[in-house]
């Protein structure tokens, strides 16, 4: 025997001997942590592997046994005392995983015998051994006293230890006597995330009932963190953890887009997975205090200044998210966003969850105060317009569209504007149509709640015969009249026209109110607002027709696919022959495409899509507005998608160049009679 082990050994059989009182509590103790740690001793294995710097974890069965290898480092007398005594390990916190030194101890309730061979040293812990060192102990913990391997182990295990470590395993813990089904079942429920937050381990091998493989490999790394991705026999999955002053938060990646994970996935790491969810859609890593079973939180000091740390990364890469506007950024703020309700967390028992949101508002404060955001009945493109010309910082639109992410930054401390700061500054710059009834609706609504809005009377927010006028011009100039299809926006958008009239009477607009809104509003059953306007081409400029009438696919619109929407496909056929557009159909603003022509002039595009040539179709009093207002800007692309074809032909000024009949039904605008001239290109 080595001459340190058996010093070792001499001076833990002395103090047995002396105090076989003390070697009983100690075999309690033992079977407390076992029970403590039940179904962790795989992860407590992994976790000692990766504490001395082994890249590669290997498991297998052998005969009755089960052996437990690494790459690491080669155990130290220093080590084989830490085993040994309880709570003795030399581990610094927070420079490896575990600090205790008695998560081992775990692996008793699955072994008879443990035998460890690592660099000089040929161990075997036993109780049956050490009964007959010690008879006079009541009860024997498994790991406490060293003794020399037997014989007959050795000659049992050896080609199986030399394939071993030949391999390279340096260390080899080898189980007899054991319930192998117990440490199969727990690599079964393992959580493959582990591996993100171990130092070192890159590899594991597991060779029981089935032989299953896991491994972590470094794919890029952005301005957020490193791209890692973990590889099992059964899936791949990516990841980006984003680290900092030893703290982690981990995103899902699938199919490249950032993944929600459910709250049930979502754990909180103290390096190995706990049992607790952090409540957002993201895996969190920290030096946090756990119960010694490692399943749970302590919220001590110490946990409290990692969750310090974990929301510092957390705001900065929300308020960087918040300002991209795509479908990553989209995925960012999704992941970000909590599972709990921030302002309702303080009257829950104290959790991370609580904490967390406590830290999250105390120090977004100073970061999110000076960042607006659009009021809720306001569409965020246009706020974005207005508030740039304010020059305060906004948040992109984006974030409207993640369930639950205006109330939290309302939570942690950005600001709201009001109708009275946004009615003084919507003259500097245009903004579409739908904004305008907008900022008329907070308008009337505030005026009628007695509210005084500086330069509501005076701001040009109403629309009448397609030119913006305010309440002022328009109750002065009794030519003027709000245009029905501005009122309709208006009632679209909540009002009624008792709301209206109760506004001009209290800003005694009285002329206004008796041209427009005296008299009850006649219900319209059979109408038209049909005209005998001459049928004119609408052909549109030179570039509509020099394009040839059949054109083939090309690089730049090759994607155009029939399962597509026509919008995309026209999105797509007309970026790639000269045209700057992009998708706004989620933003209400009255049509589906906007950007710049192949002259360089500003175009906004509305698609409709027909099944036949002559087919009608319908114009919503939202984007029959948007074209009154937009004129020669505004086009409608009435789209024929065939097998193999799409035929797109572009109108000019709709409301102008077409016969438009009013249908009643919820307001819509809808044309028979127009000219279908399309340009047609392969799919």
């Amino acid at each position: 025997m080595n001459i340190d082990l058996n010093e070792l050994r001499k001076s833990l059989i002395s103090e047995a001997i002396n105090s076989p009182m003390l070697l009983s509590d100690l075999a309690g103790m033992e079977n407390y942590v076992s029970e403590s740690y039940n179904c962790r001793s795989f992860i407590e294995l992994l976790q000692n592997a990766d504490d001395v710097g082994a890249t590669a974890f290997y498991v297998c069965r052998y005969n009755d046994y089960i052996f437990v290898a690494n790459n690491g480092r080669p155990f130290d007398i220093k080590d084989v005392e830490s085993l040994c005594r309880s709570a003795s390990s030399n581990k610094v916190r927070g420079a490896s995983i575990g600090y205790r030194g008695i998560g081992f101890k775990s692996v008793v309730s699955f072994a008879r015998e443990i035998h460890l061979i690592s660099g000089d040293f040929k161990i075997t812990f036993s109780k049956e051994l050490s009964r007959v060192v010690v008879p006079q102990a009541q009860r024997i913990p498994l790991i406490r006293i060293p003794h020399d391997i037997r014989t007959e182990v050795v000659k049992e295990i050896e080609n199986e230890l030399a394939r071993i470590q030949s391999a390279g395993y340096s260390t080899v813990f080898i189980f007899s006597g054991n319930a192998a089904n117990q440490i199969d079942e727990e690599y079964t429920s393992f959580k493959y995330s582990t591996l993100l937050f171990l130092n070192s381990v890159k590899n594991i091998k597991v060779s029981l009932s089935k032989t299953v493989t896991a491994s972590v490999s470094y794919l890029d790394k952005n301005d957020k963190g490193r791209k890692l991705r973990i590889i099992t026999d059964s899936q791949i999955s990516d990841w980006l953890v984003c680290t900092k002053d030893g703290c982690s938060i981990a995103f899902n990646i699938e199919n490249g887009i950032i993944k929600r994970l459910p709250k049930s996935e979502a754990l909180i790491h103290a390096f190995l997975p706990t049992e607790d969810s952090c409540g957002l859609g993201v895996v969190v890593n920290g030096d946090f205090s756990t119960d010694p079973s490692r399943r749970h939180l302590i919220l001590d000091n110490k946990t409290k200044t990692v969750i310090s740390n974990l929301c510092a990364i957390y705001l900065n890469l929300l308020k960087k998210c918040l300002q991209i506007i795509d479908d990553e950024a989209k995925g960012y703020l999704e992941a970000l966003t909590p599972y709990f309700d921030a302002k309702l967390i303080q009257l829950m028992k104290q959790s991370f969850e609580k904490e967390f949101a406590t830290q999250i508002k105390s120090q977004g404060g100073p970061l999110f105060r000076d960042i607006k955001i659009s009021p809720s009945w306001f569409n965020a493109t246009d706020y974005n317009k207005i508030a740039t010309i304010m020059g305060c910082t906004t948040i992109s639109p984006v974030y409207e569209r993640v369930a639950g992410m205006t109330a939290l930054l309302k939570y942690i401390g950005c600001k709201t504007d009001d109708i009275s700061t946004l009615v003084c500054h919507v003259n500097d710059g245009e903004i579409s149509l739908l904004g305008y009834a907008q900022l008329a609706v907070a308008g009337i609504r505030s005026v009628n709640m007695n509210q005084e809005i500086d330069k509501f009377s005076s701001s040009p927010l109403f629309l009448s015969g397609g030119r913006l006028f305010s309440l002022k011009e328009l109750n002065d100039n009794e030519q003027l009249l709000i245009d029905d299809s501005f009122i309709q926006l208006l009632l679209d958008n909540g009002l009624s026209r008792n709301d209206m009239g109760l506004c001009l009477t209290r800003l005694s607009m009285d002329n206004l109110y008796e041209r427009q809104f005296y008299e009850k509003p006649i219900e319209v059953t059979k109408t038209s607002d049909k005209t005998d306007k001459p049928k004119v081409r609408t052909n549109v400029e030179d570039w509509f027709n020099n394009i040839p009438d059949v054109q083939t696919p090309s690089n730049e619109f090759k994607k155009t696919q029939k399962w597509r929407s026509a919008e995309e496909n026209t999105l797509s056929v007309l970026n790639a022959h000269g045209f700057n557009l992009k998708d706004v159909s989620t933003l209400n603003v009255g049509y589906d495409l906007e950007g710049i022509d192949p002259n360089g002039k500003e175009i906004c595009i509305e698609v409709k899509s027909i099944d036949y040539a002559g087919q009608k179709f319908r114009m919503t009093n939202n984007e029959f507005a948007a074209a009154q207002f937009k004129q020669d800007r505004y086009y409608l692309a009435i789209v024929l998608m065939g097998n193999d074809t799409i035929e797109i032909s572009l109108i000019k000024n709709p409301v102008n160049n077409l016969n438009m009949n009013r249908q009643c039904v919820q307001w819509i605008w809808e044309c028979a009679e127009y000219e279908f001239n399309p340009m047609k290109f392969k799919m």
